[in-house]
């Protein structure tokens, strides 16, 4: 496992956090994986989730 497959969480204050967890989910997408990042306001972090569990 690589370490950009580990990576699932990063801070939101930091500018180059989305950008490099949108860069690994669209990899995490093109192997198969169904996956959105989202933005978890209580531990102010970007993360990478399964699609399933994001709220419609």
């Amino acid at each position: 496992m690589t370490t950009a497959e580990m990576l699932r969480e990063l801070p939101a204050g930091d500018s180059r956090s989305l950008p490099m967890l949108d860069r690994i989910a669209e990899g995490l997408r093109a192997q198969g994986e169904d996956v959105e990042v989202v933005y978890n306001a209580r531990r102010d972090v970007f993360r990478i989730v399964p699609r399933e569990q994001v709220a419609p």
